[in-house]
């Protein structure tokens, strides 16, 4: 954060004051309108990095009292011995920190000393950033808030005189509270609006902003290091399973050979080396990552295979570099992450000074989440964890989506993490804050003090932010974390609460900020009508990217309000499938123009309100039932009646096998979790069939039955190379067997209804919230109902004048699994619900963002 030129602030390099330190007294800060007190960046025993750091936070701490009273707090060339704001490191006064039992030394703590006699109030923390922390400890409790990074969405109190009288210390239980932006801030309209807020937003709820953990991705990183080694000695890098090097990987995608001897010590060298650089920046610096390349593998050599599992690959590595790094510093940590193939915890034993962070993502092991972390707890002496707050490809900003929206969420497992070896969060999100302002804000406080009272948060947030339309603004966002569908029916409701907060609040602030929350709205409106498009149209047609373009341009215009994420939003939708499609014309990165969607002016208030009117009235019109969902699974445990595997009608299973029929072909999906060979039996019933297998676009496998004589089914093995969602395709009509084991479940969407053909039960997830299921079926739907039996649909219950049939969710059935019987015939379509079927009661998968947004258990 530059400092103002009209702020004066000194740095005070090289002189020893003495003061007498009367503690608890009172200090003048500001009297009728007239500063009463300097304020000093004093940077003495500071390097460069944290001078500037402090010297920002001293230019914070002025701006902020100036915007409060109107006054400007100036410091004179020379330090007075008295009427001063004195911030610093505890190491350059240590008579101050003594006199307030200030003793620890923990990274993040930091005391606030109040002289009377000397009217001096010393800041002192054990580094920069603690020093920031004390500086917004002071702001908090003076009114100051930071709920969002957007101004509109800080208050700063009316202060004409101010005192302060306390003396305290504060220690925060983890040592890292990170939480930050996954597409990062690359483009100028973030560098010049977000960026700044966001740091702003981070440091006034003492956030971690630098910190000291280092868990990333390192193996790209020493390669880089140590380019001429890699290229000399093949043998550094991974044996592939074919018994070749991995050697043309791109760096940041190979592995190691972790029991060669001169990779290890090639490694430790290379990390002892990047430690002592950190440390000349920050002296405090004590940890260095080992984290493998991203993405699964291991190396395939004789001698790696004897350390055992993948993570016991990882560990010795891990293990040799902390201990050789303890050697040379007492203080040295090695980190790395718990995920992808070396999420499982290790068999061996690991050094004391490795801490891990488990992440709370792609989660494909036999244990739910809270048991990972538990089991790594117990292995190792420290854990950190790798939160996923929000993850574009699976929330796109939509309300009650992402994790970082949930107060729940953060306010049942902050806690209790916290009790189990925890001692930082490390939390990815996107700039989506119309979705997550109220989660994140929660987050921020519990991740400070993960004890303190979620109540008085909100209170706070809604009276602050929304004065006489609290009311319906808390109800408002009560229905935005119930993560509703993407109907007219759920949707509707919260554009009434916003309506409703209008008419309670005619202060500006107030409006300013319903005004982003209805730019907000129009937002998840528009991303609908692309959903829809996007949902029916598999090919990208023309109505795709005219949808693009709208949701693109608008997401454009409203960037400066903070309320979602551009930039993220074009990686993800403009960056990849435009480029395969040749439309280079929506391409965010072409350096030949801009994209066509980078027109037009920042839309103003008035303008939002009347889109907002607009697309309220065009919902209310609205009567298409259909939701669209990802194609990202996870596997998941929820409640529901075991009906036992799928059978034909009339042809009960005697054994463990899944049966069902289909008629004219069948889009399913393969669902690995890591390597492995995925076993179906097929049977033809007229003619032959065909079963073609997909990875993204790519054709891996490719099969033709031909229907037998003996009506016998044929066995197909079909090898899936690595954890992925793998789509198969299968052609005419047929019947299959599917073992326990194998994670396949199939759709029944708009796009690719299934035929089904007296064949069941199959498995699908009712989400919470839902009080109607909503299901086109031609000629019958047989399901049973939780709490009602068994109930039979077709043509002559349709809506009138609609397609659709609607099926009444009873209380309770919601969150819960249903099933189908043996009973139901021809054309399937779930439209309001995941339109996901399982053939096995254990193999139940459900899109991510309902899993997220839910925090339903997965496991594999």
């Amino acid at each position: 954060m530059p400092m103002p030129s009209r702020h004066s602030v000194l740095l005070v390099t090289g002189v020893t004051f003495l003061f007498t330190c009367q503690l608890d007294a009172k200090v003048r800060i500001l009297t009728a309108g007239q500063a009463q007190v300097a304020i000093v960046a004093d940077t003495r025993e500071a390097t460069a990095a944290q001078a500037e750091s402090i010297t920002a936070s001293a230019s914070w701490l002025g701006e902020s009292l100036e915007a409060s009273s109107g006054v400007q707090f100036e410091v004179a060339e020379t330090l007075q011995k008295s009427n001063a704001f004195i911030l610093g490191l505890k190491s350059a006064w240590p008579k101050i920190a003594e006199s307030a039992d200030f003793n620890t030394e923990r990274y993040d703590d930091y005391a606030i000393v109040t002289d009377s006699e000397q009217q001096t109030i010393h800041v002192l923390g054990n580094s920069d950033e603690a020093v920031r922390h004390g500086v917004a400890d002071l702001l908090r409790r003076w009114g100051f808030r930071f709920f969002a990074p957007s101004k509109r969405w800080h208050i700063t109190p009316h202060l004409s005189d101010l005192t302060w009288h306390e003396t305290l210390t504060e220690s925060p239980p983890l040592i890292e509270r990170r939480i930050w932006y996954a597409y990062g801030q690359r483009s100028e309209d973030l560098e010049t609006s977000l960026m700044d807020g966001y740091n702003r937003w981070a440091a006034g709820n003492r956030l971690t902003l630098r910190g000291l953990t280092r868990t990333g991705h390192s193996y790209g990183n020493i390669i880089g290091r140590n380019q001429q080694a890699f290229a000399n000695n093949p043998e550094l890098s991974a044996m592939l399973a074919d018994g070749t090097r991995d050697v043309t990987s791109v760096a940041n995608a190979r592995k190691f050979c972790v029991r060669n001897p001169d990779l290890v010590s090639l490694v430790v060298q290379d990390r002892l080396e990047l430690l002592r650089a950190n440390q000349r920046v920050n002296p405090s610096s004590f940890m260095v990552s080992v984290d493998p390349s991203d993405g699964q593998g291991t190396c395939h050599c004789d001698r790696c295979a004897e350390l055992g599992s993948t993570t016991d690959r990882v560990m010795h590595l891990a293990n040799e570099t902390a201990k050789y790094l303890k050697q040379q510093d007492k203080r040295a940590w090695v980190g790395l992450y718990a995920y992808s193939s070396h999420r499982l915890p290790p068999t061996i034993d690991v050094e004391p000074n490795v801490y891990v962070q488990v992440a709370l993502g792609f989660n494909r092991t036999q244990y739910s989440l809270p048991e990972l972390v538990d089991r790594w707890s117990q292995k190792v002496s420290a854990i950190g964890l790798r939160e996923y707050y929000g993850v574009e490809a699976w929330d796109w900003g939509l309300p009650g989506r992402a994790r970082g929206g949930q107060v729940e969420y953060h306010q049942k497992w902050i806690p209790f993490y916290a009790k189990r070896n925890l001692n930082g969060i490390n939390a990815e999100t996107n700039a989506n804050w119309g979705a997550q302002a109220l989660g994140l804000y929660v987050a921020s406080q519990l991740l400070w003090n993960p004890d303190q009272e979620v109540e008085p948060l909100l209170m706070d947030f809604f009276d602050r932010l929304f004065g006489d339309a609290a009311g319906p603004m808390r109800q408002f966002y009560q229905l935005m974390e119930e993560a509703p569908p993407l109907r007219p029916a759920t949707l509707l409701p919260l554009f009434e609460q916003l309506d409703r907060a209008w008419k309670l609040s005619a202060d500006p602030a107030v409006r300013a900020r319903l005004t982003d929350l209805r730019a907000y709205l129009v937002y998840v409106a528009m991303f609908r009508d692309f959903d829809l498009v996007r949902g029916k149209n598999a090919e990208r047609n023309n109505a795709y990217y005219e949808a693009l373009l709208r949701l693109m341009n608008y997401a454009w215009r409203i960037r400066h309000r903070d309320v979602i994420h551009y930039y993220a939003l074009a990686r993800r939708l403009c960056n990849g499938l435009p480029v395969q499609d040749n439309r280079l014309e929506f391409y965010m990165a072409n350096k030949d123009a801009e994209p066509v969607w980078k027109t037009g002016a920042e839309l103003s208030d008035a303008e939002i309100n009347g889109l907002y009117v607009q697309v309220r009235e065009k919902l209310l019109n609205d009567d298409d039932p259909t939701v669209s969902f990802s194609r990202y699974f996870d596997r998941v445990r929820v409640e529901g009646k075991d009906a036992g595997p799928a059978y034909i009608h009339a042809q009960p299973q005697e054994d463990k096998m899944a049966r069902s029929r289909f008629r004219g072909g069948l889009l399913g999906y393969l669902v690995a979790s890591g390597p492995q060979t995925a076993k179906l039996d097929f049977r033809p019933t007229s003619k032959p069939i065909e079963i073609t297998v997909y990875m993204r676009s790519e054709e891996i496998f490719q099969k033709r039955l031909e229907a037998s004589a003996e009506q016998s089914f044929q066995e197909v093995e079909i090898q899936l190379p690595r954890a992925f969602e793998y789509r198969i395709e299968i052609t005419g009509d047929f019947e299959i067997q599917i073992p326990a084991a194998t994670p396949l479940l199939f759709e029944s969407s708009v796009t690719r209804p299934a035929w089904i053909s007296y064949s069941g039960p199959h498995y699908f997830y009712v989400p919470r919230g839902t009080r109607e299921l909503i299901v086109d079926a031609n000629p019958r739907f047989s399901v049973v109902v939780p709490g009602k039996g068994r109930l039979d649909v077709g043509l002559g219950d349709r809506v009138d004048g609609s397609s659709h049939i609607v099926i009444e969710v009873p209380e309770g059935a919601d969150g819960t699994l249903w099933h189908t019987t043996t009973q139901t015939r021809g054309k399937v379509m779930l439209l309001n619900t995941s339109p996901l079927f399982s053939f096995h009661r254990n193999t139940v998968f459900v899109p991510r963002e309902v899993s997220e947004s839910e925090g339903l258990s997965t496991t594999q």
